[in-house]
């Protein structure tokens, strides 16, 4: 089963390099993620699809994401336990904004 959600950002800070990821923090879920950058108007991929998304981003910039998961294995509903998080993080390491969404197949 395949699935994507949509992530929208808002750059309030200095323009600079950001590294976009999805994963399942500290859960072991039966899934595999991908992302890519798309554009907001139509929603089309403007990257390669792929584990990461390197991408400069402008003060003021307002870039999306789509997250694609493919899953292998029922994942029955935990709001709190079973989130995909979507972290974006600079040059150094460092994140500067993320977000989560619950996972479930039912």
């Amino acid at each position: 089963m395949t699935g994507a959600f949509a992530v929208a950002t808002d750059n309030l800070g200095a323009s600079g390099n950001i590294v976009a990821s999805a994963d399942t923090g500290a859960a072991a879920l039966p899934l595999t993620l991908s992302l890519c950058q798309t554009d907001p108007n139509s929603g089309a991929c403007i990257s390669a699809v792929g584990p990461t998304v390197s991408v400069t981003i402008g003060a003021n910039q307002t870039p999306t994401f789509s997250v694609f998961v493919t899953v292998q294995a029922q994942i029955p509903p935990s709001p709190a336990n079973k989130r995909i998080f979507i972290r974006f993080k600079d040059a150094g390491g460092v994140t500067r904004g993320s977000s989560s969404v619950a996972v479930t197949t039912n």
